[in-house]
Formats: structure tokens, sequence, C-alpha cells
């Protein structure tokens, strides 16, 4: 028995009136808004309780020469989006939520955060939900940063998830702590070895991480602990997650967004890339052992 669905998405990379493809054409920013649109469309028809959206949802930062008022006209495009969605829709940031000429995060939490910050935390069905608000930086830095404040919250809230017995599942955009494959800084959140110090101790009621920012899916463990990176919207393999939760697991469930000629156009554009961005068939589909039954 299904206890409950949620659904996660990340790297959408909105550009609302893009004047061409990013990354040589991998990246389809003319083809962003059919895309989201589908997405929408493939969520609902998924039902889950909710959605989180991992980052970057629109084309902001310093990569993609976005002006201030195309930033602001595609952010209120985003959140138009994410209003069709038939779920609440949680959001973190991700250094492409910043704004193009300022680096501030103030337009993306306006129209974006649920309580007027980046990071939140919320439990479904005994499940407690960590999201990381990991650009507490001055700009579009690539890397992450959480700063001292938000990893002592993050820490009462893992002590509040084993004061309960409750398992937990954290959310950032780039990656918590690097691995053998992933190790430069650009992929991670700078201070990774202080969110390692204040994650480890709590490795019983952690079941995975859930990161974007690389744009390709991959499953691994660190320290003892899951990471499951997802591939992103914008870009081959145009996958997300679907994420469904029984008394005893956790099945995991990597779906296509179902857009076979603009899949067609980001895979050809680089043939040989494909399969490190698709990832082995267990970076798509597994299953995770829930650590807590219903009556422990």
């Amino acid at each position: 028995m299904i206890l409950f669905k949620f659904a996660f998405i990340t790297d959408t990379h909105l550009y609302l009136n893009a004047p061409r493809n990013f990354a040589s054409g991998l990246q389809q920013q003319t083809k962003s808004l059919q895309l989201y649109e589908k997405l929408v469309e493939q969520l609902n028809a998924f039902e889950p309780a909710f959605v989180i959206h991992g980052g970057d949802v629109v084309c902001g930062g310093q990569s993609f020469g976005m002006s201030a008022e195309e930033f602001e006209v595609t952010l209120d495009g985003a959140q138009q989006l994410g209003q069709r969605i038939n779920a609440p829709c949680y959001y973190i940031p991700g250094n492409h939520d910043l704004h193009p000429e300022t680096g501030s995060k103030a337009d993306y939490l306006e129209r974006f955060s649920t309580n007027g910050m980046g990071s939140v935390s919320f439990v479904h069905e005994n499940i407690r939900f960590i999201l990381l608000d990991s650009q507490e930086v001055p700009e579009d830095l690539t890397h992450g940063y959480i700063s001292t404040n938000q990893l002592a919250w993050a820490e009462r809230e893992l002590k509040r998830a084993r004061d309960y017995n409750q398992e937990v599942f954290i959310f950032s955009h780039q990656l918590p702590f690097p691995n053998v494959e992933f190790q430069g800084v650009g992929s991670r959140v700078a201070n990774s070895a202080e969110v390692l110090e204040i994650t480890a101790p709590f490795d019983r009621q952690i079941l995975a991480f859930f990161c974007g920012h690389l744009h390709l899916n991959r499953v691994f463990r660190e320290q003892g602990m899951l990471c499951i990176v997802s591939s992103g919207i914008i870009c081959y393999p145009m996958m997300w997650r679907q994420v469904l939760v029984y008394p005893d697991r956790v099945d995991v469930k990597t779906v296509p967004v179902d857009l076979p000629d603009v899949l067609a156009e980001s895979e050809a554009v680089n043939p040989d890339n494909n399969p490190y961005l698709l990832g082995r068939d267990r970076d798509l589909n597994f299953s995770i052992p829930r650590l807590f039954s219903d009556d422990s």
C-alpha cells in the first residue's frame, strides 16, 4: 500500500524570451516554456501529495545574459506555471535564481518562499523534509554556501526528527558534500565539511539527500548517507523523480518529460556524453529501505 507520493524536479531553467539555446544547444531554452508546461501536465497526472523543486527555476545569475526586466518576467511566468500544479510546490533556490545584475535573492523569495526564507521544513506521514538554501552567497558563484545560522537550524530540525522517531529527506541545490566523482567546489556546497559535521550524527534518520545542479542522474553513498542527484529538465535526459513511499520502503522512479522532439534536439548535440548524463540503471530506478516501521 502506497502511503503517499511526491515528485522531485529541478533545473527547469525557464527563459521566456530566450534568444538562443545555451551549451551549444544541449540546453533547450527556446523550448523551456514548452518543457515546463509538459512537466506540469505530467506532474498533475502523477497526482503527488506535493512537489519539491530543487532550484534553478529560471536562467538568472551570470551565465545567460538575462536582463533584469526579463528576469522579473520569467520569474512571474515560473510562478504562474507552479500555480497550475494541483499540489503544494516547495522551492529551494539555485545559483541561477539570483538577480542577474545585483545577485539578490529577494525577487525569487518574494514569489517562491513559503516563509520569507529560502529554507523550510515540514513533516508528512512522520517523515521530516528539510529543504536547505545553499545560496547564501552574494552572487552566482556556481558553488553553494550554507550559513552557520542555517546549519544550526538544520541541526535543530534533525534533533526533532530523532526525538520524534522520524525519518528525514534533505534537499539542496548543490551537492551537500563531495564524492569521488564530484570533487570540484563548483559542484557542491563550499562548506560541505560543516554540512557533513551537522548531518553525520543523524545518519540513521536520514533516508537520502536530493540535489540538482549537475544536470545528470547519479546515486551514491558518502559517509554512509545516500545522495540522489537528478538531471535538469532543460537538457538531456530531461528527467524528474517520482517518489513512492510505502510502509517498508521508498521507491524512486525516473521519468522523462514527454517531448520526444525536444529531447532529440538536446540528445544530438554531444551523443558521446549522453550515457554520462543519463546514468546507469541503478541511478534511475531503485528502492530505499525505510528505517522505522509503523510500530517502532
